[in-house]
């Protein structure tokens, strides 16, 4: 498969990522608590935004922005996260390229914690 006219190498998937599905319970205090549970283990292109993308993303408030490209999973939206070495970001958009079903590229920014 070719994006933008270049080949995509499957040996650039090598960034091992924790796709997570985001779920609110309630604790027995009746309060609200976000709970991630794994859902898949996969290898990712995994891209920290550089150059004017960073102050782009800045402006908008996103924190260590990337963009990751990863084989094509049914079912990803918006309300999972990635889990990268323990740190979570947020999805900020899914794109099935070319409608294709074959590659995602997924943009992320990490969560503020706290």
């Amino acid at each position: 498969m070719r994006i933008n006219e270049k080949p995509i190498n499957p040996g650039e998937l090598r960034t091992p990522i924790t796709l997570k599905k985001r779920t609110v319970t309630t604790d027995a205090g009746g309060f609200k608590k976000e709970v991630y549970a794994s859902a898949a283990t996969v290898y990712a292109r995994w891209q920290n935004a550089h150059g004017r993308e960073v102050w782009t993303a800045d402006m908008a408030g996103a924190i260590a922005p990337a963009t990751l490209l990863i084989r094509y999973m049914a079912g990803i939206d918006e309300s999972w996260v990635v889990d990268k070495n323990g740190e979570i970001f947020e999805i900020v958009s899914i794109d099935n390229i070319m409608e294709r079903n074959e590659y995602l590229e997924i943009k992320v920014k990490r969560l503020k914690t706290g």
